[in-house]
């Protein structure tokens, strides 16, 4: 489910307008993370680092409203849940990409 967020008495509609007519609207940011406690864990745990990594990811980003947003149709709209995709490599040494709830 999603909600569409009321731009005009939004506190961050100048920041939509301002950014709305960017080729790419959006932004990243990179920033090294100490990792080596949940590598130890997965390792013992038996559990592929990855798998760890990306579920923890995704619990960090559903409980932040403003890693749910997202523009559709000119308007912003606040998801409730935001899944995954990633990059497998098959057997046959091609990609396929996959859907993570």
């Amino acid at each position: 489910m999603k909600k569409i967020i009321d731009i005009e008495n939004w506190n961050r509609k100048e920041h939509f307008e301002w950014f709305k007519n960017f080729d790419e609207p959006f932004f990243g940011i990179v920033s090294e993370i100490d990792c080596s406690k949940a590598y130890l864990k997965s390792k013992k745990e038996n559990i592929p680092f990855y798998h760890n990594y990306l579920h923890k990811s995704l619990k960090a980003v559903n409980l932040l409203e403003d890693f749910r947003l997202r523009i559709e149709d000119n308007k912003v709209v606040c998801y409730d849940k935001i899944n995954a995709s990633t990059t497998l490599n098959n057997a046959d040494n091609l990609y396929s990409m996959s859907f993570i709830e």
